[in-house]
C-alpha cells in the first residue's frame, strides 16, 4: 500500500485522538445511564469513521482510497444509529435497552454499507474517481445516484437525533437546557462538514465531516464532564419519583413547570405538554391552591383536582434550596386521600343511619376499633398495630434470619411547644416529624406513633449500624424543619435509641425495653442525639 503523510492526514489523525480520548472517559462511566452508554458507542464509531478517513487522505493508490472510503461508511451508520439512540434515551431519560429498537434502526444503514461495497458491480455510489495529485493526493469522487440515497438516509437519522436535543433546550430545569444546547452544537458539525462535502464547498474538493467530529468531540467533553451532562440525569427520579403514589410537580423561579410525575398527571389531568408552561396558566381552574401558593403556604391542605375523574388530596408546597439557602423554585406534592374521604363520609353517613339503635352503633364502634391501624393526626401506624404486627415480624425474621433494626425517637421539649405555642402548633410539629419519616421510610418498614410525641420505627433486613445511620438522618432533618407560626419559626430537635433484633432480645417486650434504654440514654446524655443499646452499659 502506497502511503503520503500529509495536512489532511495530520489534521484526521489529530480529530481521531480527540474523538477516542472523548470515548474513552464515557466508556469508563458507561454504567450510569443508557445515554452514556450510547454515547460511548457513538464516539467509538466516530472514531473509527475519522481514523479510516484518515488512511483514505494518506493514500495515493486509487484501489487503496476506494477501500478505505468503503469503511467510512461503516462509521457513519455507526454514527447515525448510536446518535439516535443515544439522543432518545438522553431527552426520553430510558434506562432499559431495546434490542428490537436497535435492530430496526440499523437495517437501513447496513443495506447501505452494502450498496456501497458492491459499488464495483453497479456504479451507483461512485461513477468515477479521479486520482489526488501530489503534495495531498485529494482523490476526486464523482458521485452516483446512491451516494444521494444514502446521504438522504444520513440526514434522516440525523435531523432527527437533532430534533429531539432542540427540544430538550427549550425544556426542564435550566442546567438541562445548558446541557442540551451543548449536545445540540456539536451535533450540528459533522452535517454542516457533510453539507459543504456535498455542495461541493469544500476546500479542495475535501470530506470535512470527518474533521468536524473533532469539534463534536470537544464540546460533548465539555458538556459531559464539565456541565455533568448524564450525571444530571436523574436516574434515581426514574426508579422512585416515577413510580411515587404521591403527585410531584417542580416549579421554577418564574413559576413555569419544569416537571411532573405520571401520578401528578393524572391527579391534576395535566399532559406532559404542560412542561415549560405557566402554573397559572395551566391550574387556571384551581383557584384555591394558587391562592395558597401565591402568598406561600407552606401548611397542607385539602382540595379537589380532576376533570374526567375527582380526586381529594393534601396538597403540600415546599420551597427547593440548595446547601447555601438559596431558592431554585417550588415542590408540589400531592397525595391522594380520596378513599379516606369517601370512608370518612360513608362512616358519617352510617353513623347518623345508627344514631338510633344502640346495639347497632356498638358493633359499628367494635369493628372500626379492628379496623383502626392508622394514627389520624399522622398516618403512622398506632400501637395497636404495633402490637398486632410485631410478633409476627420477629417470627418471620427468625426463620430467614434476618436483623431487625429497632429506632425508637422522642421530640425533645414538645411539652414546652404545647405550652408556648399551643397544642395546633404542637400538631403540626408532630406532621413535621411524621413526613419526614415517610420521605425516608422504605417498603416493609413499620412507622409507627406510639402516643404523644413518642415514635417508634420497624426496619427489617436493616443492621445496627445501618438503622443508626438512618436514625441520624432523620435526627438531622427534623432538626433543621421549622413550622411557622405567627410569622416566626417554630423548632425544636428529636432524640434516638436504637436496639437489633436478635443481639439485643428474640422477644417483643425484650427489645421494645432495650430501644427505650437506648432512648433514655440519649436524652440523659443531652437529648439530640441517638445511641445504640449497650449490653454492658445495661447489665
Amino acid at each position: 500500500m502506497s502511503f503520503h503523510i500529509n495536512h489532511h492526514f495530520g489534521v484526521l489523525a489529530f480529530a481521531a485522538v480527540i474523538n477516542i480520548l472523548v470515548a474513552n472517559m464515557a466508556w469508563q462511566r458507561r454504567g450510569s445511564t443508557l445515554a452514556c452508554r450510547y454515547f460511548s458507542l457513538m464516539m467509538v464509531a466516530a472514531t473509527f469513521y475519522t481514523a479510516v478517513a484518515a488512511m483514505e487522505a494518506g493514500s495515493t493508490a486509487v484501489s487503496d482510497k476506494i477501500f478505505w472510503s468503503t469503511l467510512e461508511y461503516v462509521g457513519t451508520g455507526g454514527v447515525i444509529v448510536f446518535f439516535l439512540l443515544f439522543s432518545e434515551a438522553f431527552v426520553y431519560e430510558q434506562s432499559q435497552f431495546n434490542p428490537r429498537h436497535l435492530l430496526r434502526l440499523s437495517i437501513w444503514p447496513l443495506l447501505n454499507i452494502i450498496l456501497v461495497a458492491t459499488n464495483s458491480w453497479h456504479h451507483w455510489i461512485w461513477v468515477d474517481i479521479t486520482p489526488g495529485l501530489p503534495p495531498n493526493y485529494v482523490a476526486i469522487y464523482e458521485h452516483g445516484v446512491g451516494y444521494f440515497w444514502i446521504l438522504a438516509c444520513l440526514y434522516l437519522y440525523g435531523l432527527r437525533s437533532i430534533q429531539l436535543l432542540a427540544q430538550s433546550t427549550f425544556r426542564g430545569s435550566p442546567l438541562r437546557r445548558r446541557q442540551s444546547l451543548f449536545l445540540l452544537l456539536g451535533a450540528l458539525f459533522p452535517y454542516l462538514g457533510s453539507a459543504l462535502y456535498s455542495l461541493n464547498l469544500a476546500p479542495a474538493g475535501l470530506n470535512l465531516a470527518p474533521m468536524s467530529f473533532m469539534g463534536t468531540g470537544i464540546l460533548s467533553f465539555w458538556a459531559l464532564f464539565r456541565m455533568g451532562a448524564f450525571d444530571a440525569i436523574p436516574v434515581a427520579r426514574e426508579m422512585l419519583i416515577e413510580h411515587l403514589q404521591d403527585g410531584v410537580m417542580v416549579v421554577d423561579l418564574q413559576h413555569h413547570i419544569v416537571d411532573i410525575n405520571p401520578q401528578g398527571r393524572s391527579l391534576t389531568g395535566l399532559k406532559s405538554s404542560c412542561m415549560g408552561r405557566s402554573l397559572h396558566s395551566v391550574l387556571a381552574d384551581l383557584p384555591d391552591l394558587l391562592r395558597n401558593y401565591d402568598r406561600g403556604i407552606e401548611i397542607p391542605f385539602d382540595l379537589w383536582l380532576g376533570t374526567k375523574k375527582s380526586y381529594y388530596v393534601t396538597v403540600q408546597i415546599s420551597p427547593l434550596q440548595d446547601g447555601q439557602g438559596r431558592n431554585h423554585g417550588r415542590l408540589l406534592v400531592f397525595h391522594d386521600i380520596t378513599q379516606r374521604y369517601q370512608a370518612e363520609v360513608e362512616l358519617r353517613q352510617a353513623n347518623n343511619r345508627l344514631q338510633s339503635q344502640l346495639q347497632e352503633i356498638e358493633f359499628l364502634q367494635t369493628k372500626l376499633e379492628t379496623q383502626a391501624r392508622q394514627d389520624q393526626l399522622t398516618g403512622l401506624f398506632n400501637r395497636h398495630y404495633l402490637n398486632e404486627i410485631l410478633p409476627q415480624a420477629l417470627e418471620q425474621a427468625g426463620i430467614e434470619h434476618y436483623p431487625i433494626a429497632f429506632v425508637m425517637l422522642d421530640i425533645d421539649h414538645f411539652k414546652r411547644v404545647n405550652d408556648t405555642f399551643g397544642h395546633r402548633t404542637g400538631d403540626l410539629v408532630i406532621q413535621t416529624f411524621s413526613r419526614i419519616l415517610f420521605q425516608q421510610i422504605s417498603a416493609g418498614d413499620v412507622p409507627c406513633r406510639l402516643g404523644g410525641e413518642e415514635f417508634l420505627v420497624i426496619l427489617p433486613g436493616m443492621t445496627l449500624d445501618a438503622g443508626f445511620q438512618w436514625a441520624e438522618i432523620i435526627r438531622q432533618s427534623f432538626e433543621a424543619a421549622a413550622v411557622s407560626w405567627r410569622n416566626s419559626e417554630v423548632k425544636t430537635t428529636v432524640s434516638g435509641g436504637v436496639a437489633i433484633f436478635p443481639d439485643h432480645g428474640t422477644q417483643d417486650d425484650e427489645l421494645l425495653h432495650a430501644v427505650d434504654l437506648a432512648l433514655y440514654d440519649a436524652k440523659k446524655g443531652g437529648r439530640n442525639q441517638v445511641i445504640c443499646f449497650n449490653h454492658l452499659v445495661h447489665q
